[in-house]
């Protein structure tokens, strides 16, 4: 685009280039909205017709931003500013500047970016988009863990780095609100987002096109001003007082806005913290645990009647057990192989149902005891064998990484 804030008439390339900036920032604010509709049929034809792809699309944006839908779609929106830019060069070629077009542009933009960046502080600060380590974390090794479980981990741990993440993404989108602070909050925004799309990329977080075009976003807020910045920081230049003039000039229009502006400042700060705030209780530090959630260690395993010793051998014999969220089961042998399974628990019968999670035909069904907080009891029958195991809960304090703490003061490095 241009290195300042385009005032009077504009060149060919600041034209050009704007209107180009316009459409693709638009496609990529609205596509949300699209994808359950028009786009859905158009992408998955444009995904076999036009790129060729092998393979036919069936997976749409889920937890993944970087599916290849979202890639077929990125195409698109680019085709479209593409061609868009041209028409528009063409049909509007003897405009000589586009400043009312631009300065609304820069409010979407600067407004579209508050709310994602509001929404994104918020669910650290509640931490909810990075709960503390849970009993699966814990128990895998670094080596079974993915880059980006290994990234969840290591932000998961610290409160405090989430609370301090979650204030810079917030405040950056808090100053956006505000033409004054425009620059201020697009630096900060410019700051936060590249740490993000350097993790995305470097710990394989399928983010990476959302958080890409959020640091363009920025950084064409960050333009308008450029040269200002450049004069302030680097050229050590004196820099003028910037002309806020109000866009509107009547009263009542100046009152609507204003009310408009205060409504939506609520709204974006309310809700977004109201659902943070529930997020965290479904999904993190203070989500509900499911029934017999924990990790267990097998003391006692009877087989048909037989007592099978604690053998690191041993192919049959439970070591041990871990239920986690999304009813999920976890039961590791002796000789440390470990399968997945489907728990569905029924406190009010202390029964426990456990199934492959790809065939509930194979239903193995146990009742259930806790003679104390930290005792287990399953018996039933399990495929053919009938299956007695008495588990101790294991505390999670009792790994390094959650008793460690914080030291002031260390004589030596404690790095293990």
């Amino acid at each position: 685009m241009t290195t300042q804030q385009p005032s009077g008439r504009w060149n060919s390339l600041q034209k050009i280039s704007f209107r180009f900036i316009f459409v693709f920032f638009l496609t990529h604010i609205i596509q949300w909205d699209l994808v359950d509709g028009l786009l859905d049929g158009i992408t998955k034809w444009t995904g076999s017709h036009i790129l060729h792809i092998p393979y036919p699309i069936t997976v749409k944006p889920n937890g993944s931003g970087d599916t290849t839908f979202n890639y077929v779609q990125e195409f698109m929106f680019l085709t479209v500013s593409i061609v868009s830019c041209i028409l528009w060069s063409i049909l509007d070629r003897k405009r000589t500047e586009y400043e009312k077009l631009y300065y609304w542009l820069t409010v979407l933009v600067r407004y579209y970016l508050a709310v994602v960046l509001l929404l994104y502080g918020f669910a650290k600060i509640f931490k909810s988009q990075f709960p503390a380590p849970d009993e699966l974390r814990l128990t895998e090794t670094y080596g079974d863990s993915s880059p980006m479980g290994l990234a969840w981990t290591f932000f998961g741990y610290s409160t405090a780095f989430n609370i301090f993440m979650g204030f810079f993404e917030s405040i950056g989108g808090v100053l956006m609100l505000f033409r004054r602070t425009t620059l201020f909050g697009a630096c900060i925004a410019a700051t936060v987002v590249t740490n993000i799309v350097l993790i995305n990329f470097c710990y394989d977080v399928p983010v990476k096109l959302f958080s890409c075009s959020l640091l363009l976003m920025t950084l064409f807020l960050i333009a308008g001003d450029l040269q200002r910045f450049l004069n302030f920081f680097i050229l050590n230049k004196p820099v003028q007082a910037k002309d806020y003039t109000p866009i509107f000039k009547k009263k009542n229009w100046k009152i609507t806005r204003l009310a408009i502006k205060g409504l939506f400042i609520c709204s974006a700060i309310g809700f977004g913290a109201y659902e943070c705030w529930q997020e965290s209780n479904d999904f993190g530090n203070d989500a509900t645990k499911p029934a017999l959630f924990g990790n267990y260690r097998v003391e006692t395993f009877v087989r048909n009647n037989d007592t099978l010793p604690s053998l690191t051998t041993d192919s049959v014999r439970w070591s041990k057990v871990m239920v986690a969220y999304g009813n999920s089961m976890k039961i590791t042998k002796m000789n440390d192989s470990a399968k997945w399974y489907k728990i569905s628990v029924f406190p009010a019968e202390h029964r426990a149902m456990i199934t492959r999670f790809r065939d509930s035909s194979l239903a193995n069904n146990f009742s259930y005891t806790q003679p104390d907080s930290s005792t287990l009891i399953m018996a039933g029958k399990w495929k053919d064998d009938s299956l007695f195991v008495k588990m101790k809960i294991e505390d999670n304090k009792h790994f390094l990484l959650m008793n460690r703490g914080f030291h002031w003061i260390n004589e030596y490095p404690v790095n293990r």
